[in-house]
């Protein structure tokens, strides 16, 4: 099986050793200290009334539970809140209220706005603008504690509390999460207060770089020629990196590593089985790099190799264990190096770390169905997600919510608003990006068309379990008539014996996934495009040319001219050329949404047809409207589009949007 690559293995030792199992105390100080020194998380089992839950904006039709379809994947995520209060006269909208000892320790909003006000133990601490905070602008909160992350606002700045945490909000109208951790009863906490960020910059900034660098890769203690690292009993693994070397140029380094395995084994029992390129977070083998996983990018070291792919989460082997590459296909092509990092375990170690995949391919985006990402028994802690989507239309894929059922609850305690906010970014936005805590690896586009690959860890929002926990992801996607492929890897420790309930890694033939063509790009026919048109006047409002690729196939080269801001009888003209004097038949495409206004056509100073009611209840199409007829000369003609109202189904807006325009000469 071996003679076709040669594998190396490395075995190394590390400072330092793991901290005692003892209930920690926690104060902003240690939170800070715990996002970098990280061993804790492997070994300490979760006690008994510890517990991670998430508030957020979800559509609450939801919780008429999975029976009722339309509402289980209800979508209207926005602006729902625990309650409202006033408070000296100003309304407030509470996101969170949780009872301690604890620790907020995510925070996220597609659209951060207005005053957040932090109300601990029953003092109202803190009032910070939302959107300053998600931009890391406010002070003693920098980057990438908090930062805007492809139009998503993150916070992991920890707020610790002894006895209760409110947070609320002035806009009305937020989308947001909030993972709040609840320690065991009797936890030590001493509570966040604004001025303990003051004498921290310099440890601010210290931790920040070492967040947002990384540790170096280590080559320790080499030992050649080995198929498998047999690591000792009464170990800690601090680090596993796999480095691949490509024998010749042009190597399809994706199509070869997904025919590899990394199998672990902790003991005798199987820890981690798992495609090679996926457990390092990119199927794709693209680098990129997190915190505690990535893919350093070739030749990053000087060494000649075609990436390294390293894991630092801490994995506690008691028993001793081993690491180990399963070939399933001919990989003559590239040479694979092993390497793992350990120190001698110094506390008792219940947890094994943990890795398994799950692949569903080509699964029809309706009915609305769940991928399962894991369905542990058996007591432990849920720590991280990379997801892989191939996507064979432009149009977003990613309404899906999340949502984690722990311990055998009725209705999850994460329910989510959809998959990009649960991977930290927002609007569906296909720019990558990477932060200590998650990333979007990879968008190919146009648009969210082809592979996407992200994730996410979850460091201080670990997800701690007793008996159980079962993490599904909604396949939620615009188009109704096509399908997708999931591939997923749930990172998790749990006690010996614990089980996925995932089915196995399926073989390398099945698990491949083939590049998609991309799809064409609709051309109205013969037609001048509304967006190419110079705009001579606009008396109110604004206008611009706005990307219509998520809506597919519908409008004219994805695009249109979108004016808004208007009123009842403001205009935009536009100026249309004539290439040759005569009678035209005119004709428009119109886009339609439910905020769109009545508009009356003028062409050359005369009404041209009736006016054009621009509502409907979601995005849309008009088709070709025919206008009517008119004599033109050569040259350049006004095309004055002038509101006259709107629709009494449609919202406030008054907005207008020109596809296309045709001028047909008449015989």
């Amino acid at each position: 099986m071996w003679a076709c690559f040669r594998l190396v293995a490395i075995a190394g030792a590390l400072w330092g050793s793991a901290p005692a199992q003892d209930e920690p105390s926690h104060d902003l100080s240690s939170l800070l200290f715990a996002m970098t020194d990280v061993d804790w998380i492997g070994w300490r089992v979760p006690p008994v009334g510890e517990r991670c839950v998430q508030f957020s904006s979800f559509d609450r039709a939801s919780r008429r539970g999975a029976k009722v379809a339309e509402e289980w994947y209800a979508n209207q995520d926005r602006g729902h809140y625990l309650r409202t209060e006033t408070r000296e006269g100003r309304v407030e909208h509470v996101l969170v209220d949780a009872e301690g000892p604890g620790s907020l320790v995510r925070l996220w909003s597609a659209n951060p706005s207005g005053t957040l006000h932090f109300d601990l133990d029953g003092a109202r601490v803190w009032s910070v603008d939302f959107a300053a905070l998600c931009r890391g602008e406010v002070a003693g909160v920098p980057a990438p504690l908090a930062a805007m992350r492809s139009r998503g606002g993150n916070l992991y700045l920890p707020v610790p509390f002894a006895r209760r945490l409110v947070v609320a909000a002035t806009a009305a109208d937020l989308y947001y999460l909030a993972a709040v951790v609840r320690y065991a009863p009797g936890t030590a906490v001493r509570s966040f207060a604004p001025a303990q960020l003051e004498p921290r910059g310099e440890d601010l900034r210290l931790l920040c770089g070492a967040l947002a660098t990384g540790l170096p890769v280590p080559a320790n203690g080499a030992r050649a020629g080995a198929a498998r690292v047999e690591i000792p009993a009464g170990s800690l693994v601090k680090e596993l990196v796999v480095t691949v070397h490509e024998r010749r140029a042009g190597v399809d380094l994706a199509h070869v590593l997904q025919g590899v395995r990394l199998v672990a084994r902790a003991g005798r029992e199987t820890t981690i089985d798992v495609p090679l390129p996926d457990f390092f977070g990119s199927a794709r083998w693209t680098p990129w790099r997190s915190h505690l996983l990535g893919i350093l990018p070739r030749n990053a070291t000087g060494r000649g190799e075609a990436g390294s792919g390293y894991c630092r989460w801490p994995m506690p082997l008691p028993d001793g264990g081993s690491f180990e590459f399963v070939a399933e296909a001919a990989a003559d092509d590239v040479e694979l190096r092993l390497e793992a990092r350990f120190d001698e375990l110094q506390a008792q170690a219940p947890l094994r770390f943990r890795a398994s995949y799950h692949l569903a391919k080509a699964v029809p985006t309706r009915p609305f169905t769940d991928h399962l990402v894991l369905d542990a028994r058996g007591g432990g802690r849920y720590v991280g997600t990379t997801l892989l989507v191939r996507n064979p239309s432009r149009i977003w894929w990613g309404e899906g919510d999340e949502k984690v059922w722990v311990d055998g609850e009725d209705f999850p305690s994460w329910f989510g608003t959809g998959t990009e906010d649960y991977f930290g970014y927002a609007w569906c936005d296909p720019t990558p990006f990477e932060a200590p805590f998650h990333a979007q690896i990879e968008c190919q586009g146009p648009n969210n068309f082809g592979f996407t690959q992200l994730h996410r860890t979850h460091l201080h929002d670990n997800i701690p379990f007793q008996r159980s926990l079962r993490f599904e992801l909604e396949r939620w996607h615009w188009v109704p008539n096509t399908t997708t492929d999931y591939a997923t890897v749930a990172y998790w420790y749990g006690a010996p014996g614990a089980v996925s309930g995932l089915p196995p890694v399926p073989p390398a033939e099945q698990r491949r996934l083939e590049r998609l063509e991309r799809p064409p790009v609709w051309v109205a026919e013969d037609a001048l495009e509304g967006e190419a048109l110079r705009v001579v006047a606009c008396s109110a409002g604004t206008h611009e040319v706005q990307d219509l690729g998520l809506f597919e196939r519908q409008f004219s080269r994805d695009a249109h001219r979108w004016w808004r801001g208007g009123a009842p009888g403001e205009a935009l003209v536009l100026a249309v050329p004539v290439a040759a004097a005569g009678r035209y038949r005119i004709a428009a495409g119109f886009v339609m949404a439910d905020d769109f206004g009545i508009v009356q056509p003028f062409l050359g100073g005369g009404a041209l047809g009736a006016p054009f009611d621009g509502f409907a209840a979601q995005v849309q199409a008009s088709g070709p409207v025919v206008l009517g007829e008119v004599d033109l000369s050569a040259g350049e003609v006004e095309l004055r589009l002038q509101l006259v109202g709107r629709n009494e189904r449609a919202k406030p807006g008054h907005m207008v949007g020109l596809d296309w325009l045709r001028l047909e000469r008449l015989p």
